[in-house]
């Protein structure tokens, strides 16, 4: 069984798609190999361990997931899973995101132990061992596989990049004015950049009502000088 860690894998050059690895490692044992304590992805046939997160990505963890599920539940438009969320995308490719939603007309896709499909969208929170892996090989097979929607927050650059899938291939959707953001996978959903790097915690139920409201706060345009 072929298990890299991150750090190794970023000395690794990336397999073409058609290429598995010399002893690969199909998704039945990888699901077997998992444990609670473990995070780890399957691609093309190789496990990459990840390490341990670090308290800033904790902080944009919690605080994500609890007001994505709190709309989500409220607005009824699917599942939210975490972390260890097992998702299947071909025999020897599978991973465990961050953050997971999956809508309603994909709720079939939701086993005991893993979700057998494309999630309709997925969040990494990135981190300098696993910026390789999440830019580059999951962004590839998120694509490939019919993601809807795929968020990269950066914890250690402050920063936060969404894209949609279109044909397959990932196009940058924009943050409008004042650092909001609009999903398109999940209706209605909106959020500020700001509030995944807030240095004191945000009132999660708060933080719920103003998306539910619908009505971000813009600054206010000076009139033209005359």
């Amino acid at each position: 069984m072929q298990v890299q860690d991150m750090e190794s894998a970023l000395l690794t050059q990336s397999l073409p798609a058609e290429t598995l690895a010399a002893d690969p490692v199909c998704f039945e044992e990888y699901l077997d190999w998992l444990t609670e304590e473990t995070k780890a992805d399957l691609i093309e046939g190789v496990i990459y361990m990840q390490s341990p997160p670090s308290e800033r990505h904790e902080k944009i963890f919690v605080f994500l997931i609890n007001v994505l599920n709190a709309y989500v539940v409220r607005k009824k438009l699917g599942i939210v899973r975490g972390s260890r969320t097992a998702i299947k995308f071909s025999e020897y490719n599978g991973t465990q995101p961050d953050v997971v939603f999956i809508g309603n007309a994909k709720r079939d896709l939701i086993h005991s132990y893993f979700v057998d499909g494309a999630a309709d969208m997925v969040v990494e929170i990135v981190s300098p061992s696993t910026r390789h892996i999440d830019r580059v090989k999951k962004m590839a097979l998120y694509a490939e596989h019919g993601v809807r929607e795929y968020w990269l927050i950066d914890p250690d650059k402050e920063t936060a990049e969404f894209f949609r899938n279109e044909y397959d291939a990932w196009k940058e959707m924009a943050v409008i004015e004042d650092g909001v953001f609009r999903s398109r996978a999940i209706a209605g959903f909106w959020m500020k950049v700001e509030w995944f790097f807030a240095t004191k915690p945000l009132d999660i139920v708060d933080t719920v009502m103003k998306i539910l409201g619908n009505k971000p706060a813009l600054k206010k345009k000076r009139p033209p000088k005359r």
